[in-house]
């Protein structure tokens, strides 16, 4: 078969082609730090990237939503620790009222400091995180407490009676914990946790009722101190009822703390996989190229030798 110059041009030029695009390839995934740059390249590899990535977002958007829900319930448990404080207050003073050494108006002086801590827990009844009202079940964008009907109320003017089911903005008592009131993030697959306290088990009836009437004993001046002795095992039980609150908080809270531990432990895992499936190995990749670029000079090289000059060149 006779081989003519164009043959030898054309299939030199055909392989510089191939070694260019071998080039390219390379140079691509040594800056993009990838493997492949389209699906076409290699499905098997960017189908495993696909799901490898999906499962990465989860992990980070349970992640989210464990940072959230520690946020829900730290605020959760400073308040409660402020309210459990302001009735050991009150207690300490009910104790001190009770001797009857004290006169009306030195009792009446106490009871301003009570309803300025009943006021406060009030207050803390009303705690956001964010824009939302953590103690009022899912309407967390209303309050719980209705300050200024909470004033009236321990007040107890007969002429402008106020109800204990005014003081909440919804105007009735908070009753049994509703199932429908809980708020519960997905903090891994297929697991959820409630993040928030509902207002019957911290803020319900028992609390504000059991303030009230020991402000208005405070107030009568024919109170003795039995009268404010006896109050005293109501403060006793309203304290104990939060500290059992405060510690079915704390479980729900350490639980929490353990699943975000696994989720650390899920995303290193998982974007070590999501790596090692799409990543390259930049020494390889670099030797790789290396080694293209030899064999892409001594290819030229070779045209260079094999394009001679002809006939014509000599019949100018």
């Amino acid at each position: 078969m006779r081989v003519t110059q164009t043959m030898l041009t054309q299939t030199n030029l055909k392989h510089l082609s191939s070694s260019y695009n071998t080039l390219a390839r390379v140079q691509e995934q040594l800056i993009s730090g990838k493997r492949i740059q389209k699906a076409s390249e290699d499905p098997v590899v960017a189908m495993q990237g696909i799901r490898y990535r999906t499962e990465v977002r989860e992990v980070d958007q349970f992640r989210r939503n464990v940072s959230e829900a520690t946020s829900w319930m730290d605020l959760t448990d400073s308040t409660l620790n402020e309210v459990t404080e302001a009735v050991k207050r009150i207690r300490e003073l009910t104790t001190q009222a009770a001797n009857d050494t004290y006169e009306s108006s030195q009792r009446e002086i106490i009871k301003s400091e009570i309803d300025q801590l009943v006021e406060h827990i009030g207050s803390l009844a009303n705690s956001k995180a964010g824009e939302k009202y953590i103690y009022n079940g899912t309407k967390t964008d209303q309050p719980l407490i209705d300050m200024d009907k909470l004033k009236g109320y321990l007040k107890n003017d007969p002429l402008n009676p106020v109800t204990i089911a005014e003081i909440y903005t919804a105007n009735e008592i908070p009753g049994d914990p509703d199932p429908s009131g809980k708020i519960e993030f997905e903090v891994s697959k297929g697991i959820k946790m409630q993040v928030n306290m509902q207002p019957e088990t911290v803020f319900g009836q028992k609390l504000f009722e059991g303030l009230q009437k020991l402000s208005g004993l405070l107030g009568t001046a024919t109170t003795g101190g039995a009268d404010l002795s006896a109050e005293l095992a109501t403060l006793d039980t309203l304290g104990q009822s939060l500290i059992t609150e405060r510690a079915e908080l704390g479980a729900r809270a350490n639980r929490l703390e353990l699943v975000d531990n696994r989720l650390q432990d899920h995303e290193i895992i998982a974007k070590t996989i999501m790596s090692n499936n799409e990543d390259i190995d930049i020494e390889k990749v670099i030797m790789e190229l290396k080694s293209h670029e030899t064999v892409h000079r001594a290819a030229l090289s070779a045209g260079a030798r094999i394009i001679q000059p002809t006939l014509l060149d000599f019949l100018r």
